[in-house]
């Protein structure tokens, strides 16, 4: 089978049998629904199964779609609040440092050197910080970022207006956040489907 995810359109309301799949076909016409629903309940739960069972199984109710932004939205305010703190511990190191060399008069070339590094990796780590109000946003990143997953695949001016802004403000502040989310969900979704086929065919 080229991709483990068509298991999973067995579901669908239309096409739903728990005998489907009977037959010879190299191990996938072996399993029957019910086999691949069992697959499907030993994948770990979380973003990736969630994801799999909300793009490729039978039509997902609201719950199953609250499911998913939920794990999105968790997703991104973790990593906002890990780069937050990886922000204060850079600039209150490189604080102390510079407080110390002060009051001790430090004017080693080695000191300011070390200085200078603490400083640096402090812009740096502002410049990855996300952007303030990052909660209000998160809807439409959901929307965008699944809805590439559905194959929609919006250019940057037309995720700006989707997001109510302009296409430089997107740019400037939303397009890495945006990037950053896609990637995450695009692997956790990954990961579950290559679960999904080791748990199916017992690989």
């Amino acid at each position: 089978m080229k991709d483990v995810r068509e298991l999973l359109a067995r579901f669908h309301a239309s096409s739903f049998r728990l005998d489907a799949g009977t037959g010879t076909d190299g191990g996938v016409g072996t399993l029957t629904n019910i086999d691949i629903a069992g697959a499907l309940g030993m994948v770990p739960a979380g973003l990736g199964r969630d994801l799999l069972e909300l793009l490729y199984g039978p039509d997902p109710s609201r719950a199953d779609i609250v499911r998913v932004f939920r794990g999105i939205t968790r997703l991104a305010l973790e990593e906002r609040n890990r780069r937050s703190r990886s922000f204060i511990d850079a600039r209150t190191l490189w604080g102390i440092t510079d407080c110390i060399a002060k009051f001790e008069r430090d004017q080693d070339e080695k000191t300011r050197r070390n200085l200078g590094v603490l400083k640096a990796r402090a812009a740096v780590a502002r410049e990855q910080l996300f952007p303030d109000r990052l909660e209000e946003r998160m809807p439409q990143i959901a929307a965008i970022t699944i809805g590439y997953m559905k194959g929609e695949r919006l250019s940057n001016r037309e995720r700006a207006a989707a997001m109510g802004m302009s296409e430089s403000a997107y740019r400037q502040a939303w397009a890495a956040v945006v990037d950053w989310v896609l990637s995450r969900i695009l692997e956790a979704e990954a990961d579950a489907a290559r679960d999904l086929r080791r748990k199916a065919f017992v690989e």
